[in-house]
């Protein structure tokens, strides 16, 4: 499985309107969920872009299985082996029929026929979709539509799958949806995924936590680590995930749970005894 190495990345942009990333040095281990987290601005997007080589480091390098991102011998490569899932699924999505818009991609690789049909039926499957391969796109929830384009990128065999603010535009449910297919994806087929979100409580789900900041790297740690401080957190412009911010609130109420609990299951296992005793 893909590694990618990130070593001392600035990214300035063409127009001179400044630097988008600065001296950024990262690892992002096969087999891992990472999220990266932080304000509008604050680079997750641009670092994201240079993961899979729409973008190229000013300085500095990014490689991919060992190849780097500046020789374009192996853009293609880089690219099959890392896919990437944006904002808009409208934007993705290219034909009238889901099932030959997820074999798009691998119909423009020069995949064959037969095999094309197999990935098709395993993308759909992954992300349970199969029921809809005949629907039309534009007839599909904003879940669902994100879903087709997720597929459109498994059925690229990818070893690394990028998702950048893909649930910016989905309601709760839409959101829990493609939460649900990246929990899924990582642990039946150990498929590395980073979550580019604002969403503090999808990050809560990952192995390990980036908050960005100005271009930076703020913050690396598991989301215990990173969200145990809640006025840390907010001193660059983010905040806590909602149940982090009920546990604090109930700490500083004298109530005595771990200090490190993030999610509802954890709550309910620090006060149900607390409860009981009352």
């Amino acid at each position: 499985m893909a590694e990618i190495v990130i070593k001392n990345l600035t990214y300035v942009y063409s127009d001179e309107s400044g630097v988008a990333l600065e001296d950024i040095s990262l690892t992002i281990n096969s087999g891992e969920i990472l999220a990266i987290v932080g304000h509008n601005g604050s680079g997750k997007s641009t670092l994201a872009k240079h993961m899979n080589a729409l973008l190229l480091p000013s300085s500095g390098s990014v490689t991919v299985d060992g190849m780097d991102t500046l020789n374009d011998e192996y853009t293609l490569d880089i690219r099959q082996k890392v896919g990437i899932v944006f904002q808009n699924p409208d934007n993705q999505i290219v034909t009238t029929v889901v099932e030959e818009d997820v074999g798009f991609g691998p119909e423009n690789m020069g995949v064959p026929t037969e095999e094309i049909i197999e990935r098709v039926g395993e993308a759909l499957k992954a992300v349970s979709m199969s029921d809809y391969a005949r629907s039309a796109p534009h007839m599909l929830s904003g879940g669902q539509k994100q879903r087709v384009a997720i597929a459109g990128v498994l059925a690229m065999r990818p070893e690394v799958l990028i998702l950048d603010e893909a649930t910016a535009m989905l309601d709760p449910k839409g959101r829990q949806e493609v939460l649900n297919i990246v929990t899924k994806l990582n642990s039946e087929l150990k498929m590395t995924v980073v979550m580019i979100t604002q969403y503090m409580e999808e990050a809560v789900i990952a192995d390990r936590v980036i908050v960005m900041h100005r271009g930076m790297i703020v913050k690396d740690g598991t989301p215990k680590e990173v969200f145990a401080n809640g006025s840390e957190i907010e001193k660059y412009g983010l905040e806590l995930p909602p149940m982090a911010q009920l546990r604090d609130e109930l700490i500083e109420n004298g109530v005595d749970i771990p200090k490190d609990a993030l999610t509802i299951e954890e709550l309910n296992e620090a006060l149900c005894p607390l409860l009981q005793k009352s």
